[in-house]
């Protein structure tokens, strides 16, 4: 039972609106207008929680609350100052176990990639120009398991397996050198 189930259904709303944008194919500029205004008004929304609420975590809103708040911020990508200040909110909220620790691994990788440094956690994908997924550069390779180990992902192999199954066949994947 979530302690405010208002606010657990308004972010399901914003996650619900969002991916439903997100996944509108050959978007035209219109449609990208549109989804870029959605994403802003979820912003300011996501701001006003995090600032009354810290993390919304499992307690507030519920595991899917939680996550759909996720949702929100990954995709925050104009407003970089409200990601880094939800990372730090929802690492209290790990901390306290009131939130799902893969969810730092996400954040942190999202932080990351626009800030143009290698990924920690390996959570981000490109594709190239024949439509495969391109995995970017991680800090320090040879831990990089150990590190998804400890906030519960998979190892990559495991998860790069699982993609190829769901996305349709061993050529999804860019080759590595």
């Amino acid at each position: 039972m979530t302690a405010d189930p208002a606010l657990a259904a308004r972010l399901r709303e914003c996650a619900v609106r969002d991916q439903e944008l997100a996944k509108v194919p050959g978007k035209t500029a219109q449609d990208v207008d549109r989804w870029m205004r959605v994403a802003a008004d979820n912003e300011r929304f996501l701001w006003d929680v995090l600032q009354a609420h810290g993390w919304p975590g499992h307690t507030l809103v519920g595991e899917q609350g939680s996550a759909d708040a996720m949702v929100i911020v990954q995709h925050a990508t104009r407003d970089r100052k409200l990601q880094r200040f939800a990372l730090g909110c929802l690492v209290e909220a790990v901390d306290a176990g009131d939130a799902d620790p893969a969810h730092v691994a996400y954040l942190t990788d999202r932080i990351h990639l626009h800030a143009k440094v290698p990924l920690r956690y390996g959570t981000q994908y490109t594709r190239n120009e024949r439509g495969q997924y391109r995995r970017l550069p991680v800090e320090d390779p040879e831990t990089l398991d150990d590190r998804r180990r400890r906030v519960g992902l998979e190892p990559l192999d495991v998860f790069e397996r699982r993609l190829v199954e769901v996305a349709g066949g061993e050529d999804v994947l860019e080759e590595r050198p």
